[in-house]
């Protein structure tokens, strides 16, 4: 079952990219590409499940804890595709 098409707001992308390169980092490549392959792997469900996550602290949003990974996706589910608003990490303050 195809799912709805995911964008990626701007502020989101430089989150997810940020988190990578310092996992990468200070954990190591195998660490990054492990959280990588469990983020790409919530996006699918959340694309063809955007109902799967909580409501969002902010109206009209919603929140799935990515796995394993200590961080969680922030979305908006529009007519039409996902807005990828955040990818936050759960010990930081929204």
């Amino acid at each position: 079952m195809a799912g709805r098409p995911l964008e990626w707001s701007r502020l989101a992308e430089r989150d997810y990219l940020s988190a990578l390169a310092y996992l990468a980092e200070v954990a190591g490549e195998a660490i990054a590409l492990r959280v990588l392959e469990r983020t790409e792997k919530a996006l699918r469900l959340i694309s063809r499940q955007p109902d799967i996550g909580t409501p969002g602290r902010s109206a009209g949003t919603r929140e799935y804890a990515v796995a394993h990974t200590g961080h969680t996706i922030i979305y908006r589910v529009a007519a039409r595709r996902i807005v990828i608003l955040r990818y936050w990490h759960q010990r930081r303050d929204i």
